[in-house]
């Protein structure tokens, strides 16, 4: 087995396994996003309401981080496809621990880049798999992060090469949702964000849970399914 990382293969199976579970994966993504985004609407753009924002943000996408962990599970295993109960069950027990992480990782990787370009994009890197680990092995909020350097070290350009080419593909629907944002009423503002995060946040999701589940295996060969291995918390 290969000991690096393929850029290309990440992408290949994040839109595999998008393609065979989109049938359910866009709905529940579309409706998942509308009430995120109507609980963000109504706490407001400032103070107090912007941070709690950031969390439902943050905690939106590591709900989906979850749900990703489980559809590619599903199928690096051969298992039968896991119904929207199923998803659910299984996405929401590590969500506290797992929106604290990405809370934490957002902020270090923000403040990195506002004031140090290079810095923030090694964090970027070094913690891409940061909510994958929180979500399947659930280690320890703060262990969390040295956990994903660890999987990482060794595939680190190849690692930054995913999260680039994944940045660039999300440039254009993430500029297209806020110009309407800008221009648009509320309503129709809401329901096209809804629309373009239902086929692009579980993309995003599924991208960076197949770094994981490809570094997990560089880590672990020659053993069998890693998702057997000690630790798995999506049982």
């Amino acid at each position: 087995m290969a000991r690096e990382l393929s850029v290309g293969e990440v992408f290949s199976t994040a839109f595999s396994a998008f393609g065979t579970r989109a049938r359910v994966l866009v709905p529940l993504a579309f409706f998942s996003s509308l009430v995120f985004s109507v609980i963000t609407r109504l706490l407001g753009p400032e103070g107090a309401g912007f941070l709690v924002g950031l969390v439902v943000d943050v905690a939106f996408f590591a709900f989906w981080q979850a749900v990703a962990m489980v559809v590619l599970r599903d199928l690096r295993e051969q298992r039968s496809a896991s119904s929207i109960g199923e998803l659910l069950a299984t996405a929401l027990p590590p969500l506290p621990a797992a929106t604290l992480v990405g809370a934490l990782a957002f902020l270090a990787v923000t403040v990195s880049l506002v004031f140090l370009i290079v810095p923030g994009l090694y964090l970027v890197t070094i913690w891409a798999v940061v909510l994958p680990v929180a979500v399947v092995e659930r280690p320890g909020v703060f262990d969390a992060f040295g956990r994903s350097r660890g999987l990482v070290r060794g595939n680190g350009w190849k690692v930054f090469g995913v999260v680039l080419l994944l940045t660039l593909l999300l440039v254009g629907p993430g500029a297209i949702a806020l110009l309407l944002h800008q221009v648009a009423g509320p309503v129709v503002s809401i329901l096209f964000g809804a629309l373009v995060s239902a086929f692009v946040t579980p993309l995003q999701a599924l991208v960076l849970g197949a770094v994981y589940f490809r570094l997990l295996e560089i880590e672990r060969a020659p053993a069998g399914s890693v998702l057997q291995q000690p630790g798995d918390g999506l049982g």
